[in-house]
């Protein structure tokens, strides 16, 4: 732990919110994560050590990356190390950094931000020591689209908060796309809460492909207020340990649809969680994530649907699928139900398959290589991905990102 931590805050530039800050610090010490004590292997899970969360609370952001530049016109947001570079296209949408942001939409601050501590050890801990983060603010009855692109060193090791607000009865598609710059082995904390207002529909794509040394900590936590749907795309390609835990708070007649793949390579090591926490009545949750394993890599799916006691007539499904495409790699799923009323659908499944010496054979014998019958069956395994959007340019980023 990082007891003398508050003493070196008051010394640096954590110059915002401070008192959310050490409340986070004390819930940070207060809860510990579990020790995941009934896997009988431990090696599927990703070990991200104290000294990781050291040099990520402690580390500053490198400032070898400099976009003087004209912004990416694909991109409305580009966050580098030293900057947050807005296009100025969107005029309707308030798109800032958290610093910024804390001065310019106080209100905003303390009816959403403020009251989202965290639910996790290591979340806590990031939302104690972030130095900085997006903050994007949809108002009322806005329908548009942002996207954003964060590249920042591989060799530096930082926490950020990033932060979406999305009005009522607002229609909006976030593309949030984390790339590489340089080599190194930095580590990356991140916690990105989006808050859907009653009525809106938001659609969000995280998309990762950092540096392949680095270690990516990364927290998604959609809240969704009254009749409010959200459908999330998560894919998860780059960083040598990788840590995506992505948990949905539902309320009343809300709905949540998420659709991931992760590939590993290599020695990459992977740990994907998506759950739901239901609150609310005649919420509904779909939970989809597929992984693929290569070469010596490992990766782990984990998620909870859980429907509290008023969830009355809610409906939850998590399934996972991974493919081992490697001898050497490791697949695991832990799926789990938490159940706590009698009136309610669920219903959980998982797969961990190998590659099929047959189907491979019927594609050679069509006339093609061994790697391309490879490729196809990868492709048709992750390809469900383009069926669930039209947004041709989140499907160009994936794709070349996934590298398929």
């Amino acid at each position: 732990m990082i007891e003398n931590y508050l003493e070196t805050l008051n010394q640096r530039f954590r110059d915002f919110d401070i008192e959310y800050r050490k409340q986070a610090y004390i819930y940070y010490l207060k809860y510990p994560d579990p020790s995941y004590k009934e896997s009988p292997d431990k090696k599927t899970y990703v070990n991200i050590t104290e000294k990781d969360l050291e040099r990520m609370a402690y580390g500053e952001l490198s400032v070898s990356i400099k976009k003087d530049e004209k912004i990416d016109s694909n991109y409305d947001l580009v966050v580098t190390d030293s900057d947050f570079i807005i296009s100025g296209k969107k005029k309707e949408v308030y798109i800032s950094n958290m610093k910024t942001a804390f001065e310019e939409k106080k209100d905003l601050f303390k009816k959403y931000v403020d009251q989202q501590l965290g639910k996790y050890n290591r979340e806590y801990l990031i939302n104690f020591s972030y130095e900085n983060g997006y903050f994007i603010h949809f108002p009322d009855n806005t329908t548009t689209d942002v996207k954003i692109e964060s590249i920042q060193d591989s060799n530096a090791s930082f926490a950020f908060k990033n932060v979406i607000i999305v009005g009522k009865n607002a229609s909006v598609e976030i593309t949030d796309v984390y790339k590489k710059h340089n080599k190194g082995n930095g580590v990356h904390g991140r916690n990105i809460y989006i808050f859907c207002e009653e009525g809106s529909h938001v659609k969000y794509n995280y998309v990762q492909d950092e540096g392949e040394d680095t270690v990516n900590l990364t927290y998604v936590r959609p809240v969704l207020y009254r009749d409010s749907e959200i459908r999330i795309i998560d894919v998860n390609a780059g960083a040598n340990k990788v840590f995506y835990n992505h948990e949905s708070e539902m309320y009343d007649n809300t709905t949540m649809k998420s659709y991931g793949v992760n590939v590993s390579r290599g020695d990459q090591e992977m740990d994907i969680w998506d759950s739901s926490v239901q609150y609310g009545k005649y919420s509904n949750c779909d939970i989809n994530i597929k992984g693929v394993v290569l070469d010596r890599s490992s990766t782990m799916h984990r998620g909870n649907i859980d429907i509290e006691p008023e969830g009355v007539k809610s409906s939850g499904f998590y399934g996972s699928a991974i493919l081992l495409m490697s001898e050497n790699g490791k697949g695991n799923s832990k799926p789990a139900l938490l159940i706590k009323n009698n009136d309610t659908k669920s219903k959980h499944s998982s797969s961990i398959s190998s590659l099929d010496p047959e189907q491979i054979f019927y594609l050679r014998s069509r006339g093609l290589s061994e790697a391309e019958a490879t490729d196809m069956i990868i492709n048709g395994f992750t390809g469900y991905i383009e069926d669930i959007t039209d947004n041709e340019f989140l499907k160009a980023t994936i794709k070349d990102i996934l590298k398929l």
